[in-house]
């Protein structure tokens, strides 16, 4: 009887440490109203969901895939939502905005991670953002400032759009993303993962 307790307990134990997920893993559930900072963080979670479940599971292969000779492969991809995600967070922190460029030097587990603390971290600020906050911040590139606004129609579309390409690329070279992972209710239905 003592063992079979001790092995339940051990079961329930590990069990609870696989439950340990990444902030993306799903989208959490947000206080329910619609205020500026409520769908403006709920966005960029939903980037950071989609960008999560785009990632889980990528090979070396599907790395190294690109669709034609003049196009660019998922690494180079990743590199640039690398650079979007960076440009996410510094347009919400008010912090200047250098322009995209590659990362070579960074594994893959690094720029798949820093992309999603770079989003992680927007969102716990957006969370945090007032009515003021939302007015007052600028996106600044060099000497120029621009309205918040831009990072919708520039940044975080882009990096929808690259997502879609990494969706699309991973299928393409036999690895898609996992099923079960549902975007509309921005859950994962599937069978958990070991």
């Amino acid at each position: 009887m003592n063992l079979l307790l001790c092995l339940f307990l051990s079961f329930i134990n590990s069990d609870m440490n696989s439950q340990e997920k990444n902030y993306f893993y799903e989208i959490k559930k947000f206080d329910e109203n619609y205020s500026n900072k409520a769908i403006v963080s709920r966005f960029v979670h939903s980037v950071g969901f989609r960008y999560y479940w785009a990632t889980e599971g990528l090979r070396n292969e599907d790395l190294k895939y690109k669709p034609s000779d003049s196009g660019i492969n998922t690494r180079e991809t990743l590199e640039h939502i690398y650079g979007l995600s960076i440009m996410i967070h510094n347009g919400f922190h008010n912090k200047e905005i250098e322009r995209s460029r590659s990362y070579p030097d960074l594994s893959y587990d690094e720029l798949r991670q820093g992309t999603l603390d770079f989003l992680e971290n927007t969102v716990i600020l957006l969370e945090n953002y007032s009515g003021d906050d939302f007015e007052n911040s600028k996106v600044i590139f060099g000497k120029q400032k621009y309205d918040i606004y831009n990072l919708f129609h520039g940044p975080i579309s882009d990096a929808l759009y690259h997502i879609g390409q990494v969706v699309s690329y991973r299928r393409s070279s036999g690895n898609p993303i996992p099923k079960g992972v549902n975007h509309f209710m921005g859950i994962y239905m599937g069978k958990p993962r070991e």
